[in-house]
């Protein structure tokens, strides 16, 4: 089997089990909601957590009657084989709140609920789940995950990604010795797309991050730093 690193995990509510697929389904997460779920992806993603086969998880929250409390589809969209739904067994009065504040700790209760029984392993158990979604519920918008490297013979640059409740990217450059010191730290610009990091050349002196080569980022001048 070809594992994949997880790449979402999106949020729905449905008063119909979707394991058989439907288009009742309803998106009900607000900013800071999809951004905490962003984040637990992202650090579970630094630590290539696996879903198997697939990197897109879609849970869906029901009240309809389920013989457990959750279910994992085993149907897979032949024309879209990269997401699988999980229901979720909610009772109406959790339902009716899903998606206020009140109700986030029961949701991100029930996304590691999921991730333990279905996708936990030898290599990344229960524990190392916990770890990354604390960590990136108790971090917050100041959760860093490391995004791309260089290393020169002298020099490492790093960028990390940090999310904001606005769903927004806010990437943090950082450049080290050979010794791990620290020589320089700059915030980079927020973003909504990451299409403006791209390749980075280091030197003793100088960073230099180039644009991805694409359609969006034509003309786009490259992020020079001396330090």
């Amino acid at each position: 089997m070809n594992k994949k690193i997880i790449k979402d995990i999106r949020l729905y509510k449905s008063e119909l089990q979707n394991e058989s697929g439907n288009d009742t389904i309803i998106p009900f997460a607000d900013k800071k909601l999809n951004a905490i779920t962003q984040r637990i992806v992202m650090k579970l993603r630094e630590n290539n957590f696996s879903l198997g086969e697939f990197d897109h998880l879609y849970i869906n929250f029901t009240t309809c009657d389920m013989s457990e409390k959750m279910s994992l589809s085993e149907k897979v969209d032949r024309y879209h084989p990269w997401y699988r739904y999980c229901d979720v067994h909610v009772e109406k009065h959790r339902y009716d709140e899903l998606g206020s504040v009140e109700s986030y700790g029961e949701i991100i209760h029930s996304i590691s609920a999921v991730l333990i029984a279905y996708f936990a392993t030898e290599d990344f158990d229960k524990s190392k789940i916990l770890s990354c979604i604390h960590q990136a519920v108790e971090e917050g918008e100041n959760m860093l995950m490391k995004f791309k490297e260089k290393v020169s013979t002298k020099r490492k640059a790093v960028i990390f990604l940090r999310y904001l409740d606005t769903c927004r990217f806010y990437p943090l450059l950082r450049v080290y010795d050979t010794e791990e010191n620290l020589l320089f730290e700059k915030d980079l610009p927020e973003t909504l797309v990451l299409d403006y990091i791209g390749e980075i050349q280091i030197s003793t002196k100088k960073i230099t991050i180039k644009p991805r080569k694409n359609a969006f980022t034509t003309g786009q001048k490259a992020l020079v730093f001396e330090y």
